[in-house]
């Protein structure tokens, strides 16, 4: 069991399972979401992360509905219902509890990133994609 919360304090998630896979996700929503180049991502099944403390807000940017503290817009997680999967900021973690296998979506990424895991140009294989790569 872990519990954490956003930046202010007001919103507190409890996450009841260990994660399924965490990455970096470069699409150019959670660009536009997260107002950065990516953003980390730790997915668990939808029902292991329940709001604890706070009322946040839903909203959506285009299909999956995405959770922000009402206070201070903390980007808090995004709802792939289809899946029945969470999407925790991996910002929110702590230290440590981060460990990305790849990143994804790198077709819209901003600048390449140099490091050890792979980076698929869409999505890896496992979750509907072609595996295909970029190289930078």
């Amino acid at each position: 069991m872990m519990k954490i919360q956003c930046r202010c304090g007001a919103v507190e998630l409890e996450i009841a399972a260990e994660p399924i896979v965490q990455f970096f996700c470069h699409c150019d929503d959670c660009q536009a979401v997260h107002g950065g180049a990516y953003a980390p991502e730790s997915v668990y099944p939808a029902d292991a992360v329940k709001v604890v403390r706070g009322d946040p807000m839903a909203w959506k940017l285009k299909r999956n509905p995405r959770v922000t503290c009402r206070e201070c817009s903390t980007r808090l997680f995004i709802d792939v219902e289809a899946k029945r999967l969470r999407g925790v900021n991996g910002f929110l973690l702590p230290p440590g509890k981060f460990e990305p296998a790849f990143h994804v979506q790198c077709q819209f990424a901003v600048r390449p990133v140099v490091d050890d895991l792979p980076h698929y140009k869409g999505m890896p294989k496992l979750f509907g994609g072609s595996d295909e790569r970029v190289e930078w």
